[in-house]
Parts: C-alpha cells; sequence; structure tokens
C-alpha cells in the first residue's frame, strides 16, 4: 500500500508527498533493523549471563573440593609425621577418594558452546590456561594413584616391612610419593587463587587488561581479603 501511494505521488509529481512517504518506509525499516539488533543484543546479554552464573558456580564448587582434600591431606601427614617421631613404623600416608582420579572435561564442554562470542580475549586466556592446568595437575594425579596402587596398596597386605630400610628410614621411593602428594596441595592452593580471581573478572562487569597469571591472581579492585 505504501509503495503504490510513493509510486502514484511520483507520476503525479507530487514531491512533497512522495519524500514524506518515502522517508516513513525508511524509518519503519531503520526501526525495525533497530529492533532486531537490541533484541540480538539482549540475547546475547541473557546468554552471557548465564554462562558467568554456570562458571562461577563451577569454579566456587571446585574450589570447595580443593579444600577439603587439602584439609584430609595435611591432617594425614601430620598423623603420619607424629607417629614417625614416637618411633613407630607407620606405612607411608597416601590419600584416596571415592569416583573418578580425573575431573570430567568441563572445558571442552564450554568451548562447544563458542565462548568466543562473549568474552574478551583475556578473559578467554585465562580460562583456556586455568582449566589446561586442571588437566595437567589432574594427570599428575593420576601417577601418583598409580604408585600407590601398584606399591602401596599390596604393601599394606605384605608380611615383611617393605616400606622401611633396615636402618628404619623410609624408603626414597615411598618418601618421593610422600612429597608429590604435598605438592598436589600446593598446585590446588595455586589452582584456588586462581579460580577466585577469574570469578572474579567474570562478574566485575568490566574489562581487565592482564591476565589473573601475569598479576599473581589479583586483579585491580579484588580487595586483601583474596589471598
Amino acid at each position: 500500500m505504501v509503495l503504490r501511494s510513493i509510486v502514484e505521488s511520483l507520476r503525479s509529481q507530487n514531491w512533497n508527498t512522495a519524500f514524506a512517504e518515502l522517508l516513513i518506509v525508511v524509518v519503519g525499516v531503520f526501526i525495525g533493523l533497530q529492533a532486531d539488533n537490541w533484541n540480538d543484543a539482549r540475547l546475547e546479554a541473557e546468554r552471557k549471563e548465564q554462562f558467568v552464573d554456570v562458571l562461577t558456580t563451577y569454579l566456587s564448587d571446585t574450589n570447595g573440593v580443593q579444600e577439603e582434600m587439602n584439609a584430609e591431606i595435611e591432617l594425614g601427614l601430620l598423623s603420619w609425621e607424629s607417629a614417625v617421631v614416637d618411633g613407630n613404623h607407620p606405612p607411608p600416608y597416601f590419600f584416596r577418594h571415592d569416583g573418578s582420579d580425573t575431573a570430567p572435561d568441563t572445558w571442552a564442554t564450554f568451548n562447544a558452546a563458542q565462548l568466543t562470542d562473549l568474552f574478551d580475549p583475556v578473559t578467554l586466556f585465562d580460562l583456556t590456561f586455568y582449566f589446561s592446568e586442571v588437566d595437567g595437575v589432574g594427570e599428575k594425579h593420576v601417577r601418583y594413584v598409580t604408585f600407590v596402587e601398584n606399591e602401596i596398596l599390596p604393601g599394606l597386605i605384605s608380611e615383611e616391612d617393605i616400606f622401611y630400610d633396615k636402618n628404619g628410614r623410609l624408603k626414597a621411593r615411598f618418601q618421593a610419593n610422600m612429597d608429590r602428594l604435598r605438592e598436589h596441595t600446593q598446585d590446588n592452593l595455586r589452582l584456588i587463587r586462581w579460580a577466585e580471581c577469574i570469578a572474579y573478572r567474570l562478574e566485575a562487569n568490566r574489562t581487565f587488561d592482564q591476565s589473573c597469571l601475569r598479576v599473581d591472581f589479583r586483579l585491580d579492585g579484588m580487595g586483601d581479603e583474596v589471598n
């Protein structure tokens, strides 16, 4: 109807009417395009908010698990050291937990959702590097658990003491395995700080020029309460 009216106005050389009707069409198209853009932006913001919520929840839950693990390991190591001080020869302390020895490949799931459309490059670097480090620490833990299952558990049911040498000292390979467990608690502490920094970045509603790794896991404004 509008196009027909414009054509008729042009044929009758009614330039003012033709211009006004053409302007109405242009403005209508512009408003329609803007409405689509606003709707796309709203959907994009909602999608980002959902992913931020999922990511921060995952980071918080993971930190909780790692803190509980560290507390149990530290208590076990202290108990073992106390027994040694008392002159006993306890089996080397080891840590085992229920379920899988490795965490699920969470980053692959997130990455499949095309997060590159939602976050800036530095945030993506932080997320990618963090989850890569989680995988690396997990692989180290698998090597630790493999030693426990192949060397320590059989020794618990052996009729002879395979853990200590003739001088009553814990054999080097078992001491080294306990040292790996101590290293694992330090890895966990580092990942906890990293996760806290990433969660702050995601919830800050601003961009940061540097990654968490470059600023020792303390972005501007995090405060003294984050260690």
